[in-house]
């Protein structure tokens, strides 16, 4: 018993640092990921999935469909070997069992955050000001070059930022625990708020609302008003780059390119309804279905048409529109899961509380990016994501704690 024992404390160790190593090296992450597999196996632990485990399931099972359906199946090796990031949602619920274990992790994350929207903010102050002597227009410098912190693209950077933001915002409100060391949480989600604000990510600011309009309605409903009318005070009160941006949400004239691949994929769709062009085909069978008066343009607008920036979207015309319904039962399910939680828990604050509304909030999150942007198609963003399932999930277990820390290490 004392060696499987020992090997599972390791594995419990490999899983935390490979949660933790993702906001700075996908590589490293991953290696740790294998070692924390390789742990669990030889350790023997009792394996464990969160109820969301099987539409997730379902939508990975879908793609495989998919792959053998497409006319060139081995382009879908890119989207399979991603089958390996999903090794995060087992791993970290199964060896990080319990509330606590959950809320450790989840305090580093915090730390890393403010690392990383630091380092962002250091960027930023760069590009800004090399803009300046350059004397260059800001926002068209600095639109296709943005902020990426320790990623090498600023929607990875903003997305992953924000899973981080949103948890810590909940611990604040939610966790007794937060009440210890409240000044630097609180200049934590500053400093991630700066950070996220910088990214100029619209996609991640409207998500920031609707994040903020949630956690308000089931914290302090009275202030919901607040809400709107920061947000107004913020816009008036920003850099006049920063509210051209703004601005530029309900300007077609600047979303032509998201525009054109919706109604491409919506093409996709109509063609291949049940199995998709096939994983990775997106991209090299996009101008095979733009509609027919597109292709008449000069020029397609500046963009990256690899993917059609909606998983809603993307995904249907990917995979077909079973793997889109696989996908709306996966997120729907985790926030029924969280919902149902959080009315079985007691009032006021606590561990599960926290949890459970970090769940709920972060797929809140996810559903509005993903508007915009393949956001679980990111393997960082991914990984993330799903460690917020693995973590949030431990807040609807029931299993007393002393429990929930031995069983992962019993043998089968």
């Amino acid at each position: 018993m004392g060696a499987p024992r020992s090997q599972g404390n390791w594995a419990r160790v490999a899983a935390f640092s490979a949660s933790l190593t993702g906001f700075f090296s996908i590589a490293v992450s991953h290696i740790l990921l294998g070692a924390t597999l390789l742990l669990a196996l030889v350790s023997r632990v009792r394996w464990r999935v969160p109820p969301a485990a099987v539409p997730i399931a379902a939508f990975l099972g879908w793609t495989l469909v998919s792959a053998a359906a497409s006319e060139e199946p081995a382009a879908a090796w890119p989207q399979l070997k991603k089958f390996y990031v999903f090794l995060f949602l087992p791993l970290l619920y199964t060896l990080l069992p319990g509330v606590r274990e959950a809320r450790r992790l989840l305090e580093a994350w915090f730390v890393a955050g403010g690392v990383l929207a630091t380092l962002g903010i250091a960027q930023f102050l760069q590009k800004w000001y090399e803009a300046s002597a350059a004397g260059e227009d800001f926002l068209l410098s600095y639109a296709p070059d943005r902020i990426t912190g320790f990623f090498s693209h600023w929607m990875t950077f903003s997305q992953a930022a924000l899973l981080i933001w949103v948890m810590l915002l909940c611990f604040l409100l939610f966790c007794p625990a937060a009440k210890r060391g409240r000044v630097l949480w609180v200049a934590l989600a500053a400093v991630l708020a700066v950070g996220l604000a910088l990214s100029y990510t619209r996609s991640v600011w409207l998500a920031m609302i609707v994040v903020g309009l949630y956690l308000t309605s089931v914290w302090k409903p009275r202030l919901l008003w607040l809400v709107p009318v920061a947000a107004a005070l913020l816009y008036w009160s920003s850099p006049e780059s920063m509210r051209r941006r703004v601005d530029s949400i309900g300007d077609l004239s600047q979303n032509q390119a998201r525009l054109i691949m919706w109604r491409t994929g919506a093409s996709m769709i109509e063609a291949r309804p049940v199995f998709g062009v096939g994983p990775q085909r997106v991209g090299p069978l996009f101008e095979q279905y733009m509609p027919e008066e597109i292709p008449g343009m000069e020029a397609l607008p500046p963009a990256y048409y690899g993917h059609l920036h909606n998983i809603y979207i993307h995904f249907a015309a990917e995979r077909g529109l079973p793997a889109l319904l696989a996908l709306l039962w996966w997120l729907g399910r985790v926030l029924w899961d969280a919902g149902r939680g959080l009315q079985s828990v007691s009032a006021g604050r606590s561990e599960e509380r926290f949890l459970l509304h970090g769940l709920a909030a972060c797929t809140l999150a996810v559903l509005v990016v993903g508007c915009f942007d393949l956001t679980l198609g990111d393997s960082e963003v991914l990984a993330a994501y799903l460690a917020v399932l693995a973590l949030g999930y431990q807040g609807l277990s029931r299993e007393p704690q002393a429990e929930s820390a031995a069983s992962p290490h019993a043998p089968r």
